[in-house]
């Protein structure tokens, strides 16, 4: 299985829903400018970033049937996690079994894209941030952590994952255990969460 293959399956999958098949592509063109800055490997980055949308529009059950096959604490990740952050972990099924992906850098930046993480690789931090920041999002948090990454990477992430647990603390949204950990994580010195 190559790339070709994977943006045909892409663009097959998403021909009713460009905007999906736009955000993937401009992921991928994030990731590899972030991996350029970063010395990463862009092999891996453009395999995670144009497979980690690839379940986004799975039914629910289908998505927990497949973190179920796959993932050994599957019932913690469906109890934890809101349904739209479980394609993040299908995908990771479908990556693997589907498309071959056996790299662990790549699985885990697929797994971890929505949310992030404490102490995130390099390819896990590029693919959350790339997500956040792609030129097809335009609004404002995403503009001011735009603004940030290309400078301060770990700041990057520190402020999407801040400004993303303000606004679903004040919509009443789910927010994952994981998403206050890694904002504690990577939180500068001296700053207050509270």
């Amino acid at each position: 299985m190559t790339k070709t293959d994977v943006i045909k399956d892409l663009q097959v999958l998403y021909q009713n829903k460009p905007n999906r098949l736009n955000h993937v592509f401009g992921v991928r063109d994030t990731a590899l400018e972030l991996g350029r800055r970063h010395d990463a490997d862009l092999d891996k980055l453009e395999w995670a970033a144009l497979l980690h949308d690839i379940t986004k529009y799975y039914p629910k059950k289908q998505n927990m049937q497949l973190i179920r096959s796959y993932f050994a604490d599957a019932e913690d990740i469906i109890a934890n996690y809101n349904e739209h952050i479980l394609h993040a972990y299908s995908a990771v099924v479908v990556a693997s079994r589907e498309y071959g992906i056996a790299d662990q850098d790549v699985l885990d930046a697929i797994c971890h894209h929505t949310i992030g993480k404490p102490a995130m690789s390099i390819y896990e931090k590029i693919i959350f941030i790339s997500d956040y920041i792609e030129p097809n999002r335009t609004y404002e948090s995403c503009v001011k952590v735009r603004a940030i990454a290309f400078v301060d990477l770990d700041l990057a992430v520190y402020t999407a994952i801040d400004d993303s647990i303000r606004f679903y603390e004040t919509t009443g949204g789910q927010v994952p255990k994981t998403a206050y950990l890694a904002r504690d994580y990577y939180k500068p010195h001296g700053e207050d969460t509270a």
